[in-house]
């Protein structure tokens, strides 16, 4: 994009919903070029990244159940996974910490017992907590799988969910609305001025220099005297 320094065309595409039409076009050819990466199989016959993340979470519960069949049978104490999907709510009444007295007394005196069987304590506490993160983690992958699969088959019209193709076409009706023309810049038609000064109404990044059209919105100089936004050195003493 002429006459801009730090406006990137893309890729990469450092900017998130403050951009041009140019880089938006640029945008959309990019990742129509890779919706195709997201299904199970790509039309290539590779697998894609739904069953990229489907295959590490299958890996991940055969560990799970090794480690959970010998920590319930061959361990000395027998220990189970407190894993829990559900996210904890508070109670029907609400939630409030218990009001602390003199319990530092008993944790003292437990901390002196604990000293004892600290190494026992800790294989224990590794196993359960080991157990309990590979849930965790094959959770984790089950929902980036699924996330995969709605990039590309959502039927939601909802924008926080809503596929890539819906996404892309929101941005494009948005360039048409002159309320996001500050930051929706068109800069292939909606252009102004003349010459050297020719360019888009609004410049696509803030460390830009501000453009024609921004210039005489902000000058406050008579129509005989040429655009000055910056304070001489006069005026200031």
């Amino acid at each position: 994009m002429a006459g801009y320094k730090y406006a990137l065309p893309g890729p990469p595409f450092n900017f998130l919903g403050h951009m041009s039409q140019t880089q938006f076009g640029n945008l959309q050819t990019w990742v129509n070029a890779r919706t195709g990466k997201f299904p199970p199989v790509q039309s290539n016959g590779q697998a894609g990244i739904q069953l990229h993340y489907q295959i590490r979470a299958q890996q991940l519960r055969k560990l799970a159940g090794v480690l959970e069949q010998y920590a319930g049978t061959l361990n000395d104490q027998k220990l189970t996974t407190a894993f829990q999907k559900e996210a904890w709510q508070p109670g029907p009444y609400g939630h409030f910490n218990y009001a602390p007295r003199q319990d530092h007394i008993p944790m003292v005196t437990a901390s002196y017992l604990k000293n004892y069987m600290k190494p026992q304590f800790q294989r224990d506490d590794e196993l359960w907590f080991f157990m309990n993160h590979i849930r965790t983690q094959i959770e984790k992958l089950e929902d980036a799988a699924q996330y995969a699969n709605d990039a590309i088959n959502s039927t939601s019209t909802n924008t926080s969910t809503a596929n890539i193709k819906q996404l892309l076409s929101y941005i494009a009706a948005y360039f048409s609305q002159n309320r996001y023309q500050a930051v929706l810049v068109n800069d292939q038609s909606d252009t102004y001025g003349q010459g050297a000064a020719a360019g888009p109404r609004f410049r696509v990044h803030q460390m830009d220099a501000p453009t024609q059209w921004e210039l005489e919105r902000m000058n406050h100089s008579t129509p005989q005297t040429p655009i000055q936004i910056k304070e001489s050195e006069d005026s200031l003493t």
